[in-house]
Protein backbone atom coordinates (compact mmCIF):
# COMPACT_ATOMS: atom_id res chain seq x y z
CA UNK A 1 0.00 0.00 0.00
CA UNK A 2 1.36 3.36 -0.95
CA UNK A 3 1.80 6.58 1.35
CA UNK A 4 -1.12 8.05 -0.94
CA UNK A 5 -3.67 4.84 0.24
CA UNK A 6 -2.26 5.19 3.71
CA UNK A 7 -3.22 8.64 4.11
CA UNK A 8 -6.49 8.52 2.18
CA UNK A 9 -7.58 5.40 3.88
CA UNK A 10 -6.54 7.75 7.64
CA UNK A 11 -9.03 10.85 6.32
CA UNK A 12 -11.77 8.20 5.42
CA UNK A 13 -11.82 6.87 9.07
CA UNK A 14 -11.09 10.84 10.35
CA UNK A 15 -14.16 10.92 7.88
CA UNK A 16 -16.24 8.51 9.21
CA UNK A 17 -15.39 8.85 12.89
CA UNK A 18 -16.36 12.60 12.99
CA UNK A 19 -20.00 11.68 11.11
CA UNK A 20 -20.18 8.69 13.40
CA UNK A 21 -19.27 10.90 17.24
CA UNK A 22 -21.62 14.05 15.38
CA UNK A 23 -24.11 11.14 15.76
CA UNK A 24 -24.02 9.83 19.13
CA UNK A 25 -22.51 11.09 22.76
CA UNK A 26 -21.71 8.20 23.83
CA UNK A 27 -19.04 7.34 20.75
CA UNK A 28 -17.17 10.82 22.20
CA UNK A 29 -17.17 9.61 26.25
CA UNK A 30 -15.42 6.53 24.95
CA UNK A 31 -12.43 8.07 22.84
CA UNK A 32 -9.22 9.59 23.98
CA UNK A 33 -8.90 12.37 22.03
CA UNK A 34 -4.75 12.70 22.93
CA UNK A 35 -4.98 9.08 21.16
CA UNK A 36 -7.06 10.12 18.47
CA UNK A 37 -4.74 13.15 18.10
CA UNK A 38 -1.25 10.75 18.11
CA UNK A 39 -3.10 8.67 15.65
CA UNK A 40 -4.09 10.92 12.84
CA UNK A 41 -0.67 13.30 12.79
CA UNK A 42 1.31 9.90 12.55
CA UNK A 43 3.67 8.95 9.78
CA UNK A 44 2.64 5.79 7.60
CA UNK A 45 5.91 4.60 9.52
CA UNK A 46 4.65 5.38 12.95
CA UNK A 47 0.96 3.88 12.69
CA UNK A 48 3.06 0.11 11.48
CA UNK A 49 4.88 0.89 14.69
CA UNK A 50 1.46 1.12 16.73
CA UNK A 51 0.18 -1.72 15.16
CA UNK A 52 3.00 -3.66 16.03
CA UNK A 53 2.73 -2.54 19.59
CA UNK A 54 -1.26 -2.92 19.47
CA UNK A 55 -0.26 -6.94 17.89
CA UNK A 56 2.42 -7.50 20.94
CA UNK A 57 -0.09 -6.05 23.91
CA UNK A 58 -2.86 -8.46 22.08
CA UNK A 59 -0.88 -11.74 22.32
CA UNK A 60 0.55 -10.81 25.93
CA UNK A 61 -3.01 -10.68 26.94
CA UNK A 62 -3.97 -13.69 25.17
CA UNK A 63 -6.74 -11.91 22.92
CA UNK A 64 -6.40 -13.80 19.97
CA UNK A 65 -9.25 -11.59 18.56
CA UNK A 66 -7.37 -8.26 18.76
CA UNK A 67 -4.00 -10.36 17.90
CA UNK A 68 -5.46 -11.04 14.64
CA UNK A 69 -6.76 -8.29 13.95
CA UNK A 70 -3.34 -6.36 14.22
CA UNK A 71 -1.80 -8.99 12.06
CA UNK A 72 -4.61 -8.61 9.38
CA UNK A 73 -4.11 -4.64 9.49
CA UNK A 74 0.27 -5.40 9.36
CA UNK A 75 -0.86 -7.46 6.20
CA UNK A 76 -3.15 -4.70 4.31
CA UNK A 77 -0.42 -1.95 5.13
CA UNK A 78 1.78 -4.28 2.66
CA UNK A 79 3.50 -2.27 -0.47
CA UNK A 80 3.33 -5.14 -3.00
CA UNK A 81 5.20 -2.98 -5.48
CA UNK A 82 8.28 -4.51 -3.90
CA UNK A 83 7.09 -7.60 -4.11
CA UNK A 84 9.51 -9.73 -2.91
CA UNK A 85 9.68 -7.93 0.35
CA UNK A 86 6.16 -7.70 0.59
CA UNK A 87 5.76 -11.95 0.62
CA UNK A 88 8.91 -12.75 2.65
CA UNK A 89 6.59 -10.72 5.98
CA UNK A 90 3.43 -11.91 4.33
CA UNK A 91 4.56 -15.41 5.19
CA UNK A 92 6.11 -14.20 8.44
CA UNK A 93 2.49 -12.43 9.25
CA UNK A 94 0.82 -15.59 8.26
CA UNK A 95 2.83 -17.95 10.49
CA UNK A 96 2.50 -15.59 13.31
CA UNK A 97 -1.52 -15.80 12.72
CA UNK A 98 -0.74 -19.70 12.51
CA UNK A 99 0.96 -18.93 16.33
CA UNK A 100 -2.16 -17.13 17.53
CA UNK A 101 -4.60 -19.50 16.21
CA UNK A 102 -2.73 -22.07 17.90
CA UNK A 103 -2.75 -20.20 21.01
CA UNK A 104 1.25 -19.76 20.90
CA UNK A 105 0.75 -15.97 22.28
CA UNK A 106 4.42 -16.03 23.87
CA UNK A 107 5.88 -17.51 20.66
CA UNK A 108 3.85 -15.08 18.48
CA UNK A 109 4.48 -12.12 20.51
CA UNK A 110 8.46 -12.65 20.18
CA UNK A 111 8.44 -12.67 16.62
CA UNK A 112 6.34 -9.64 17.18
CA UNK A 113 8.43 -7.64 19.52
CA UNK A 114 11.25 -8.32 17.01
CA UNK A 115 10.07 -6.97 13.94
CA UNK A 116 8.69 -4.20 15.64
CA UNK A 117 12.08 -3.25 17.29
CA UNK A 118 13.37 -4.18 13.50
CA UNK A 119 11.05 -1.85 12.01
CA UNK A 120 11.63 1.01 14.66
CA UNK A 121 15.46 0.83 14.19
CA UNK A 122 15.23 1.03 9.96
CA UNK A 123 13.05 3.85 10.27
CA UNK A 124 14.92 5.98 13.25
CA UNK A 125 11.39 5.53 15.23
CA UNK A 126 12.95 4.61 18.72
Amino acid sequence: MSTNEILQKRNLKKKKRQQTSTNTDSNQNDTNPYLVQKIMSASPEQLVLYIYDAAVKACRNENMEKAQDAIHELINSLDFEHEEIANTFLNTYRAILNLIHNQNFEEAQNLLTELKDTWAEAMDLS
